[in-house]
């Protein structure tokens, strides 16, 4: 019955964290494609994508994140520190990464 609980609990988490991963990919991918626009407020944008992270996965401890322009890009960088529901068998830290290229006026 223990062994049941256990594996019940692990591919729940292992669900909700892939459901998780996903929003916050897509949400991270997003906040590169307007930080690449011109005149973009490159902090305004960090800020919103932190606070769109905290609202869409749950259970976050820790959200930081980072919008870097380089010469021909934006990268968009988050990182979250994650505790999955039910027992925490250890937190998660979930890493994602987007890069567009820069827009330019026609």
């Amino acid at each position: 019955m223990a062994a049941t609980f256990l594996l019940l609990t692990v591919l729940v988490q292992t669900a909700t964290a892939m459901t998780a991963r996903s929003a916050a990919d897509a949400a991270v991918a997003a906040t590169a494609r307007r930080a690449s626009l011109p005149d973009a407020d490159l902090v305004g944008e960090a800020a919103r994508l932190q606070d769109t992270l905290e609202s869409i996965v749950p259970g976050a401890d820790a959200v930081t994140v980072d919008i870097r322009l380089e010469a021909r890009s934006v990268v968009g960088l988050a990182w979250i520190r994650w505790s999955p529901p039910g027992p925490v068998l250890t937190p998660i830290t979930i890493a994602l990464r987007a890069e567009v290229p820069l827009a330019f006026a026609p």
